[in-house]
């Protein structure tokens, strides 16, 4: 998400995020180890309220007054608004006083796009010493995300209809206002704290070298850098216009292959003087803060305008690769396509040790058409040269034949301390189940299956009692879930990845059980028995083969909700086209009223997520989105609706006034009450704002949960709730 700066310098609002205005579609040391503590500072250009100089007047003010007098009972009232933040914004106009003790809650983590980089800059110089309190920064490249997001549409172009796909408007002096905001918190951070904010850094390949530029005269600046994420923002429209001027077909062609090839060793070479800079400036003094890098491609080739780029992945130096390998915990490759040039970058990467390294992702979204053998075999050399891995996932797409008879790859494979695991398996026969590498990880808490799947997919695996017990959280098609679940498995977290065949009869149970549902086959519904799932406190439901309407219809049926007691939170993830014509605001914020109708029946029901490719923003005014939408699940909190290419999801809260249902309280008959709620009518949506909770590891500075990225609809969203917990669901940062 990002925070809503508006255009005349004044702060986060609590407004909804405007969108790209512009219609231009060109490119014109270790983290510290204090905490929030109970007395938050306050702005320099206030005095001590603790009571000291007091006039004589004091002496009578009311009981309210001398309770804001004293910093720590109001740091303990003001710390219960952190969450949602809009109580914050509202208290932050009331008064001097109380803007002092709220400013420093609101920027202690900032989240802020390139192109709004003088606004922030602005927002914190309009009172002393409030940057001094920014302690977390997100940096990210709005205009090359965009771009980056473009990829999915290289084929067909984006959808008219979708105007807010247009590019952000890049200032003339942008990059000079990002060095100038790291410059202003630099000199504030260090006169506080001696040390600048912990930065996270997501940045378009093509860009790096301007950022490079201007902050090589100073590389103070990200000595306390965390993470750098890098996004293929590759633009084929701005080299096809240019090649294209003038000249034979095939002068053409060889321009745009020329501009291809040039641009890509540009990209490398600038990447590779970024991270030196960096390596060398936290090495400087002792910096150890730098700990994720990850490189996610868009596009894979495009063959529509009969060029095909040869890469995407810049092939780094084993120079600058070595220094960056022993600082880096977490490493994520994202791939379209696998080239030849890309294997090789591949296997540059992954040359080096990288002995601090605790998670590996990589994923390949198509099916590679170079040198797959030599991608496995290095995929498979790094893993056994880091056995010390805890998260791993290598999710490659088709890579090998799947109906071969022969062992996965990686199943010979072993890491003492695994806890969460993707195994890309068709395991048709017993011999490809993985079964071997299962057995000797007995601590799986999160496993993740291939979501094209057959009724026998992960039958064995599900037979495996040590991965039933320890198993918390699965990811997989409906076939492979049944299993688990008709053998107990006591999952808490689960995602149900794509449709499957409504036309196929799943006859082949476990333990010859026969569906108990009056006598009838439901072939859509996950469960196909009667039983009660209370483990099951998060459900991600994945459709690609019928549209929102169409699945919020079924919701009941299909998610077999009555067998869900303990159900907290709820995720659909839609990519498939509605089945009636749905072009407006309204007309969205109808089919969430039908599914708020559905959801009644959900006793324990906190948040709901709905994120689409095909849908619309519910409407803007809140009073007009709650005269349709009147009817609310009984303890839900929170909504979340996403439509995709937005820069951010729109998040909701539940306002209950007095005299409505409280969510603290286990309701055991919540549908004898839905009546009494709905005629008092006192439950209703309000938009929060885009600064909405805190979405950053303070023990890192990692920010998480960027529910914007596109991809979270196969590998799975971040939830508001954590559910692996012994406590049970609770609020994440909270």
């Amino acid at each position: 998400m990002v925070e809503d700066w508006s255009n005349d310098g004044e702060g986060p609002t609590a407004g909804r995020t405007s969108g790209a205005s512009s219609s231009h579609n060109r490119r014109s040391s270790s983290p510290s180890s204090h905490a929030s503590d109970p007395e938050q500072p306050k702005l320099d250009m206030v005095e001590s309220e603790s009571g000291e100089n007091q006039s004589p007047s004091t002496l009578k003010e009311s009981a309210a007054l001398r309770f804001f007098a004293v910093p720590e009972l109001l740091s303990l009232v003001l710390r219960q608004f952190d969450y949602e933040k809009t109580e914050l914004l509202v208290l932050s106009c009331v008064s001097k006083r109380m803007r002092a003790n709220v400013l420093p809650r609101l920027v202690e983590s900032l989240n802020v796009p390139f192109t709004k980089a003088r606004d922030a800059r602005i927002y914190l110089e309009s009172a002393p010493g409030l940057a001094s309190h920014v302690r977390y920064l997100r940096l990210w490249d709005d205009i090359g995300r965009h771009f980056w997001n473009q990829g999915l549409w290289y084929d067909r172009g984006p959808p008219e209809r979708w105007t807010y796909s247009s590019s952000p408007f890049q200032p003339e002096d942008m990059w000079e206002q990002l060095r100038n905001l790291l410059s202003l918190l630099h000199t504030n951070t260090e006169a506080r704290y001696g040390e600048m904010p912990l930065i996270d850094l997501s940045i378009g390949l093509s860009n790096v070298g301007s950022l490079h530029a201007h902050l090589q005269q100073n590389p103070i600046l990200v000595e306390r850098l965390v993470a750098l994420r890098l996004m293929d923002d590759f633009c084929l429209w701005d080299l096809h216009d240019q090649a294209t001027r003038y000249g034979t077909p095939v002068d053409q062609v060889d321009r745009m292959k020329h501009s291809i090839c040039t641009l890509a060793q540009k990209n490398t070479n600038d990447l590779e003087d970024f991270i030196r800079m960096v390596c060398e400036a936290q090495d400087g003094v002792g910096s150890t803060t730098f700990r994720f890098f990850g490189i996610t491609a868009s596009a894979p080739d495009f063959d529509n305008v009969n060029c095909t780029r040869e890469c995407f992945l810049p092939c780094l130096s084993q120079e600058v690769l070595v220094p960056l390998a022993k600082r880096i915990q977490h490493l994520s490759l994202v791939f379209g396509r696998v080239s030849y040039m890309d294997g090789s970058a591949y296997q540059s990467i992954l040359t080096p040790d990288w002995p601090q390294l605790q998670s590996f992702d990589i994923h390949v979204n198509k099916k590679p058409y170079a040198c797959p053998n030599d991608f496995k075999a290095t995929t498979v050399s790094f893993c056994e040269r880091h056995p010390t891995l805890i998260r791993i996932s290598t999710d490659i797409y088709d890579l090998f034949d799947q109906h071969e008879r022969t062992r996965p790859y990686w199943s010979k494979l072993s890491f003492a301390q695994l806890r969460a695991c993707t195994l890309k398996i068709a395991d048709s026969h017993a011999n490809k189940t993985g079964l071997d590498f299962v057995s000797r990880h007995n601590g799986i808490q999160e496993l993740s299956l291939a979501e094209g799947q057959v009724h026998a997919d992960g039958r064995i695996l599900a037979s495996y009692e040590p991965l039933r017990n320890s198993l918390r959280l699965l990811r997989a098609g409906p076939y492979a879930v049944r299993h688990f679940l008709r053998k107990g498995t006591k999952l808490r977290h689960l995602q149900v990845m794509s449709d499957e065949d409504p036309l196929f009869v799943d006859d082949d149970t476990d333990d010859d059980e026969e569906d108990e549902r009056d006598g009838e086959k439901y072939h859509c519904a996950i469960f196909r028995d009667a039983r009660s799932y209370s483990s099951i406190t998060y459900i991600d439901y994945v459709s690609s083969q019928v549209g929102i309407d169409i699945l919020f219809d079924n919701i009941v049926r299909d998610l077999c909700l009555n067998q869900l007691p303990n159900l907290t939170e709820l995720s659909l993830s839609i990519t498939g086209n509605p089945g009636i014509s749905l072009d407006r605001p309204r007309a969205y914020a109808f089919l969430l009223k039908g599914l708020f109708e559905k959801l009644q029946m959900c006793a324990k029901l906190r948040a709901v997520r709905v994120g689409s490719s095909c849908a619309e923003d519910l409407p803007s005014d809140d009073d007009e989105l709650n005269a349709i939408v009147q009817v609310i699940p009984p303890r839900l909190e929170y909504l979340t609706w996403y439509v995709q290419l937005r820069p951010t999801a729109h998040h909701y809260r539940v306002v209950r006034t007095a005299g409505g249902l409280d969510p603290t309280v286990v309701v055991e008959n919540a549908p004898s009450l839905l009546d009494e709620e709905s005629k008092l009518g006192t439950a209703r949506l309000e938009m929060l704002p885009t600064s909405f909770r805190p979405k950053v590891d303070k023990r890192t500075g990692l920010w998480e949960d960027l529910d914007h990225e596109r991809g979270c609809a196969t590998r799975g969203c971040t939830p508001l709730f954590d559910h692996l917990g012994d406590d049970g669901p609770v609020l994440r940062y909270s």
